[in-house]
């Protein structure tokens, strides 16, 4: 797995921890969110150069300081911290999607000549095949096929946690997307 994959299912996580702690306060949430912070941090320090390069993960790294400076070690939750939270959530939203294209980005090396679907965007180079498509454009075929096998499998694909971090969609948002 890339450290761009490794990233965005970090964001997603914190995201949602963070979200979680903020909707209900209290020891279990806020130690969720420690251990997450943690996972932040350590990713961060490691992958710091890679990070610097992109204006968005700057962003978000310095939203993450904002928001942790303002922190305090109780439950309660004021104005300045929500405030610096949101401002996190935001951040970390912009970010996914901004990062989200290079990861959906998937190489196949192929012997040969091969066919991948209708219309999608395909180069035939040396045996390299480059696939891609739009997580949208696959709901939609897959919804016009009638296929219910199909969406079943990509709705159980959606289902992991990795994947749904990934792409920043859940099963239960992307079922919205089928009639």
């Amino acid at each position: 797995m890339s450290y761009k994959s490794n990233w965005l299912a970090i964001l997603a996580h914190f995201k949602t921890k963070l979200s979680m702690h903020l909707t209900e306060p209290n020891p279990i949430t806020a130690q969720a969110l420690e251990e997450t912070q943690t996972e932040f941090i350590a990713f961060v320090h490691g992958h710091s150069a890679l990070l610097r390069n992109n204006a968005y993960d700057r962003e978000v790294i310095e939203a993450f300081n904002l928001f942790t400076r303002n922190q305090d070690n109780n439950l309660s939750i004021d104005d300045s911290i929500l405030c610096n939270a949101q401002n996190l959530i935001n951040t970390i939203d912009t970010a996914i999607t901004n990062n989200k294209e290079e990861a959906m980005t998937t190489n196949y090396n192929v012997s040969g000549n091969a066919q991948f679907g209708n219309n999608n965007s395909q180069t035939n180079t040396h045996n390299a095949t480059d696939i891609n498509i739009n997580l949208q454009t696959l709901i939609n075929e897959i919804e016009k096929s009638g296929d219910p096998e199909a969406k079943s499998k990509l709705l159980d694909l959606l289902n992991n946690g990795t994947i749904a971090s990934i792409l920043g969609v859940t099963a239960a948002e992307a079922v919205k997307f089928f009639s």
